[in-house]
């Protein structure tokens, strides 16, 4: 009798041992199913990721190149208000359309002719104006500035009526019968809320004809590039709202940057043919 309880109670110890072991084992699989399932989500996580960045060095893939174009003749016209116009930079070669004008003269070796036209707080309005003008230079590259004397309390153009003038500026310098130059729109400058809606409108446009824009805002709100009131320029005395010279060579180098591999693929092309 007592053997047999010890034999019953052997086989209770050796189904419990059994039971352990088997639920051990279920919870490592199931440990590793999980495991492998978080790990093929990452991957997954990953090539969506992936596939949905931007791929900049296939949409230009010069831009990080060095390019000489060999002193080629190269037409810079710079289109805009007072800002364009170089308020306050100290000296003219210190404003964003010379400074400009440089990056892409050392940087590609061109031979930039600086035309262009612009007007103390000029408003879109003019800008239209001036297209026969502009397109007379056969420009190669175009930057628009407008918008900070439109949206002004003082002139207060309606916003739907700015962007169809934008939107048509940019069609009438880049359609039949012109050089097609590459363009590049700026919004605003320091005017803050009051004129968000147009820096949108200019953005908006920009995106319709595939063109960059360049977000001034980046700039002006940094004090450390917005000059002091009452300097002595070339232009007059400054006032606190316009650039200094830093803030110019920031423009600059913020248009440089978005339009370097449009202008190496743009000059390579035309070599090419």
């Amino acid at each position: 009798m007592g053997s047999s309880k010890t034999n019953l109670l052997i086989f209770v110890l050796l189904l419990a041992f059994i039971g352990v072991m088997v639920v051990g084992q279920m919870k490592e699989r199931n440990i590793a199913r999980e495991a492998s399932a978080g790990s093929s989500q990452e991957e997954i996580d990953k090539a969506v990721a992936a596939s949905t960045e931007p791929d900049t060095e296939e949409e230009h893939p010069y831009k990080n190149e060095k390019v000489d174009f060999k002193g080629e003749e190269f037409t810079y016209s710079p289109l805009g208000s007072s800002l364009t116009a170089g308020y306050y930079a100290s000296k003219e070669d210190k404003k964003f359309a010379s400074v400009l004008s440089n990056y892409i003269q050392e940087e590609m070796n061109y031979k930039v002719s600086l035309e262009g036209h612009s007007a103390h707080e000029a408003l879109l309005m003019h800008g239209l104006d001036a297209v026969p003008e502009i397109n007379k230079q056969e420009p190669d590259l175009v930057s628009i500035e407008f918008g900070t004397s439109d949206c002004s309390a003082k002139n207060n153009i309606p916003l739907d009526t700015f962007q169809k003038q934008l939107d048509l500026l940019v069609d009438d310098l880049t359609g039949e019968g012109t050089s097609k130059p590459q363009v590049v729109l700026l919004t605003t400058w320091s005017a803050g809320e009051r004129c968000q809606a147009f820096d949108e409108a200019v953005k908006t446009v920009g995106e319709e004809h595939d063109f960059p824009v360049v977000d001034l805002s980046e700039v002006w709100s940094s004090s450390s590039n917005v000059g002091r009131k009452g300097v002595q320029t070339y232009n007059g005395v400054s006032d606190n709202l316009y650039p200094n010279d830093k803030g110019m060579e920031v423009i600059a180098g913020k248009i440089f940057e978005a339009v370097e591999g449009p202008l190496k693929e743009r000059g390579l092309k035309t070599t090419e043919s």
